[in-house]
C-alpha cells in the first residue's frame, strides 16, 4: 500500500500573477515611446513560471504598411510569442510555451509600425505567471 501522506509545503495554494500594460502607438505609455523598436516593459520576478502571454488589440492600427508586435524576455526576442499583426482587434499571439524566470527576467515588446496611420493602435499586453515559492497560506484538501 502506498503512503498518501503529503508535505504541507507542496499542497499550499499559489496565486496567479498578471502583468498588464496598455501600449498606444506613437504615445508615451509607461515611460516608453511606442514606436518601431524594442522596448523594455518591465521585469518579472525570480522563481516564477510564465504560463501565458498575449496581446489584446483594443484599437487596430491602420498603418499603411506594417503593424506588428512580439513579446520576449530579451531585446529583439520572441520567447513568449512571435510577431503578430495588430491591424485587427481581439486577442493576438500564440504563446510559445512556459518559461522559467530563474533569477528574474526582463519583459520586452518588439514593435514594428511603418507607413502613414490615421488611427492610433492600442494594445493591452498581458503576461500571466505563478511565483511558485510564494503561497496564499491555504492548503488543498484531498
Amino acid at each position: 500500500m502506498t503512503d498518501l501522506t503529503r508535505t504541507n509545503e507542496l499542497m499550499q495554494k499559489k496565486g496567479v500573477c498578471i502583468f498588464a500594460g496598455m501600449i498606444a502607438e506613437g504615445q508615451e505609455s509607461g515611460d516608453i515611446l511606442a514606436v518601431t523598436g524594442n522596448h523594455l516593459l518591465g521585469y518579472l520576478p525570480p522563481d516564477a513560471i510564465i504560463t501565458d502571454a498575449y496581446a489584446h488589440v483594443k484599437t487596430a492600427s491602420d498603418a499603411a504598411t506594417t503593424a506588428t508586435l512580439k513579446l520576449g524576455t530579451a531585446s529583439g526576442g520572441a520567447q513568449l510569442f512571435p510577431a503578430v499583426s495588430v491591424k485587427t482587434t481581439g486577442k493576438k499571439g500564440v504563446f510559445a510555451g512556459q518559461v522559467m524566470t530563474d533569477t528574474g527576467v526582463e519583459l520586452w515588446l518588439g514593435l514594428a509600425v511603418a507607413g502613414a496611420a490615421t488611427e492610433i493602435g492600442e494594445y493591452l499586453v498581458v503576461v500571466e505567471y505563478v511565483e511558485y515559492t510564494k503561497n496564499t497560506g491555504e492548503y488543498t484538501a484531498v
